[in-house]
């Protein structure tokens, strides 16, 4: 049954549940038929031996009834004018075992008015044509024949299946309409789900654009309504990250670009002074002349160390190696206050090394210094909040201005604020931006310390 679609099923159990109504109500009919077969002709039975014996009793006192038919043969019961009762064949036979009379003679036996076989064994009354009931006749003490009552059910089955046959043929135009109406129905309703496959294709295919119509069933159209804001979210999201990937592309082109043009215009230079200090030194015939040459090659190369410090800082803080993430921190928004004297900044950053993956303290360290940039370029804020807090097994950190603010829900150009939030997402952490039009802003974010987020990242 698991393979089979729901849409089968449905109708596997349905006609089930009217198989069985069918096969109970068939089962009620046949259990009452045959209660009413074996009643008519017990009490048929019962009555015609009662009038039998009221005959006998007659004709005991009278023999005027010994008259002889048309065919010369004396009637004693004159059964052949008992063709009316229908349930039972009554027979008499003489001393010598001769039939003498009958109500069976006259009767018309026409095998297609007769019920099927397979129906009269349903009804199982073999137990009605058991051994015939017998009455010995004896007049004035001579045993003159033998009355043999037989049960005939014959009429009472033929009645019985015409009723029977006519409820059935009415059952089972119902059971096929009903039938007919439930795979109706049920195409109808499943119409929606091929169209719904259709769209999770589509979007499996990377056409993110596929939406689905408003069905009529309610639960399918909140169906529709949850997939068409899915897609919508999935193809925003899409867009978004090609648009971060490519700032990404072009923030690395342009940082490539400047590192080469610091190398070549600072670094270059700097060794073009050494060599030239250098070859002065070589050429040099007084002692005077080549030290004044050391000298200016010992104070180009402290120059070029300054340089490849600010150099390397750029590419990586290496003042978290040296001097851990609070102390870090705390360098970071000292130098930021000596640049913007301003505004005012109020920080609480823990006094202890704070325990944290090296990844995250990266991070928490760039998102500070882009919310301390952005605050300076844009903010125009004069009060500036900056909180790190420790718990168990996390690690998060806000940063609030009284600046302008600005709208959520607009769609930013720059790579700042999205670049965050993929730094952030990348480490399976938490980042919530609060922020309205000259109402300042609120950046959140959360990371997890313990261990147990690396397997969970890993195994996505």
């Amino acid at each position: 049954m698991k393979s089979l679609s729901l849409q089968i099923k449905l109708h596997l159990i349905i006609s089930l549940l009217l198989i069985g109504l069918l096969l109970s109500w068939a089962g009620s009919v046949i259990k009452n038929a045959r209660e009413d077969v074996l009643a008519e002709v017990e009490s048929t039975t019962n009555l015609v031996i009662h009038l039998l014996d009221a005959e006998v009793v007659h004709y005991m006192t009278d023999y005027g009834w010994l008259n002889r038919g048309a065919d010369g043969k004396t009637n004693i019961f004159r059964l052949e004018e008992l063709t009316d009762i229908r349930h039972l064949q009554v027979d008499f036979f003489d001393v010598n075992g001769h039939l003498r009379e009958s109500n069976h003679a006259a009767r018309l036996q026409s095998d297609e008015d007769q019920p099927p076989k397979w129906f009269v064994q349903l009804l199982d009354i073999s137990s009605v044509l058991s051994e015939p009931k017998r009455k010995s006749i004896i007049l004035s003490g001579r045993f003159v024949g033998e009355l043999v009552i037989t049960p005939d059910p014959s009429y009472e089955l033929k009645e019985i299946w015409e009723d029977t046959s006519g409820l059935l043929t009415i059952a089972g135009v119902f059971g096929i309409s009903v039938l007919f109406f439930v795979n109706y129905a049920v195409r109808f309703t499943f119409k929606p789900v091929k169209q719904i496959i259709h769209g999770l294709n589509q979007i499996e295919r990377g056409d993110y654009k596929s939406r689905l119509p408003s069905f009529e069933q309610i639960e399918l159209s909140e169906i529709s309504e949850k997939f068409n804001k899915m897609a919508t979210t999935l193809e925003s999201s899409i867009r978004n990250n090609h648009h971060l990937t490519q700032q990404i592309i072009h923030l690395q082109e342009e940082e490539r670009k400047k590192l080469a043009r610091d190398l070549h215009d600072e670094i270059g230079q700097y060794l073009t002074a050494v060599h030239i200090d250098a070859s002065a030194i070589v050429a040099a015939n007084k002692l005077t002349a080549a030290r004044e040459s050391a000298q200016a090659i010992s104070q180009i190369t402290r120059q070029m160390m300054f340089t490849i410090q600010d150099l390397l800082a750029r590419l990586r803080p290496t003042v978290l190696d040296e001097l851990g993430l609070n102390l870090a921190l705390a360098e970071l928004i000292h130098h930021w206050r000596d640049r913007n004297r301003n505004i005012l900044v109020a920080s609480n950053i823990p006094n202890h090394t704070i325990q944290a993956d090296e990844s995250v303290n990266v991070t928490i360290y760039r998102i500070l210094q882009e919310c301390l940039t952005n605050i300076s370029k844009h903010a125009s804020a004069t009060q500036v909040k900056i909180g790190i807090e420790e718990a168990e097994g996390s690690l998060s950190m806000f940063v609030e201005d009284n600046g302008r603010g600005f709208d959520t829900t607009i769609q930013r150009r720059g790579y700042g604020l999205a670049g965050m939030l993929e730094r952030v997402e990348g480490l399976m952490g938490t980042m919530k931006i609060i922020s309205f039009p000259d109402q300042g802003a609120r950046i959140e974010v959360n990371f997890r310390t313990d261990e147990s987020w690396k397997g969970q990242a890993s195994w996505q």
